[in-house]
């Protein structure tokens, strides 16, 4: 049966990287810079917030079609809907906690446990997807880089270098890659009557 998760999950990142990258192109600035801010700088200011929430909107929407396509499914295919969903509110909550995070310690702090929720969810997803395609070389090297992404988010969050922002980018950059990879060859049909090569 044909699906457009694949092509929904692709969609999803592509309008996330693009959006980022216009942000940046707009201020660098809030990133650019030996101490660092993270990625929601970009949603509390006039100038990126439009790129910035519709990159959000867009990876959600995304993310959560694709999950629906895919169906409840068995086995891998249900595990990688379910973390299509949990991607695609996450992606929501980060966006709507964005908005207000300056306005109190409080909401501060909820918009931070949204933060480590993500940071933490993207390499360990990007774990299964490896474990789940058997892993190639590239594969690998994706998965380092969402480790790496996540020694530096640790590294930030303990005050040693304030790197945050490239935390972010290598982390969800691996990951999007791997979710792509592991959707589409989940979601492949098999040949229930797979025939012998002559070769």
């Amino acid at each position: 049966m044909r699906t457009w998760a694949p092509s929904d999950v692709t969609r999803g990142q592509l309008s996330l990287a693009v959006c980022s990258v216009i942000c940046v192109a707009l201020h660098p600035g809030f990133v650019l810079k030996w101490d660092e801010g993270g990625f929601s700088n970009y949603g509390i200011h006039a100038k990126t917030v439009v790129p910035y929430s519709l990159g959000f909107l867009l990876a959600a929407f995304y993310s959560w079609k694709a999950a629906r396509e895919l169906g409840s499914g068995v086995g891998p295919v249900r595990v990688v809907s379910i973390l299509l969903d949990a991607n695609s509110v996450l992606m929501v909550l980060a966006l709507l906690s964005t908005y207000w995070y300056s306005r109190s310690v409080a909401l501060k702090e909820a918009h931070g446990v949204i933060g480590i929720a993500t940071m933490l969810f993207e390499p360990l997803v990007a774990l299964w997807c490896f474990v789940q395609l058997r892993g190639s070389t590239w594969d690998l090297t994706l998965l380092a880089i969402a480790a790496t992404g996540l020694v530096l988010a640790a590294i930030d969050f303990l005050g040693v270098l304030h790197v945050l922002f490239l935390a972010q980018v290598l982390t969800a950059g691996a990951f999007g890659f791997l979710l792509v990879h592991a959707v589409t060859r989940l979601s492949r049909p098999r040949d229930p009557h797979p025939e012998s090569s002559p070769w």
